[in-house]
């Protein structure tokens, strides 16, 4: 039986918040995320964890005409959901808006022209982080931005996220579990990560946090 998430009830108040911004395509949305990773294990979790982060899903918004949408990949693929949509399944209260410092009329134009391209090509949720072909949401958000000719960066190795002790624990339970299901972490490919003001996407000196929201409606513009 499917049951709402805790924002499910304030969406109409959320979405009318979130337009008085107001909210333009290229906006990135971080929140929290618990969609599992590789072999059931709740990566997302881990890495807000160790990171220190509130945050580990990002989202792309996209303005079409007076119409607001968010373009979002999760363990569902690659969707275009109406704002008030959006809210219904959240896994938390908190989020926060952040967006392109100094943008060009190009960049504005580069970035909604590769919104449009990554939903083309609709990929699907890539539950490893290896599948050339698949993306997970903070992959999905960097990917447009530098196909716009912006490196978001926040892209680390697995060994640089997690402390030592338990980095060793995830590659031996790795290994083991890809003898049996030829699945895997990559313990060489850099994943990217919401991170926090020193590490990870919300680091990066092109975008800066426009909008904060803590589980109250009065709250909080930056």
């Amino acid at each position: 039986m499917y049951e709402p998430g805790p924002l499910y009830s304030r969406r109409h108040e959320l979405t009318e918040m979130l337009k008085n911004i107001p909210l333009k395509t290229g906006d990135i949305v971080f929140s929290a995320s618990d969609v599992a990773g590789p072999f059931g294990i709740p990566f997302s979790k881990l890495i807000q964890t160790f990171t220190k982060s509130k945050y580990s899903h990002a989202t792309t918004i996209l303005v079409e005409s007076e119409d607001v949408y968010a373009i979002d990949v999760s363990d569902h693929g690659t969707r275009k959901l109406r704002l008030i949509d959006w809210f219904d399944d959240w896994y938390m209260d908190d989020f926060c808006v952040f967006r392109l410092r100094h943008p060009t009329k190009d960049h504005e134009e580069n970035i909604k022209k590769n919104v449009y391209k990554f939903l083309e090509l609709d990929p699907h949720y890539d539950f490893n982080f290896v599948d050339d072909k698949a993306f997970y949401c903070t992959e999905a958000v960097s990917y447009i931005y530098k196909e716009s000719g912006i490196n978001l960066g926040g892209a680390y190795t697995i060994k640089q996220i997690l402390p030592t002790w338990f980095y060793y624990i995830v590659v031996i339970g790795s290994y083991i579990t890809k003898i049996f299901t030829n699945s895997s972490l990559p313990s060489n490919v850099p994943i990217t990560i919401v991170g926090n003001d020193k590490k990870g996407m919300i680091a990066s000196p092109y975008i800066y946090e426009i909008f904060r929201y803590e589980g109250k409606l009065d709250m909080y513009f930056c």
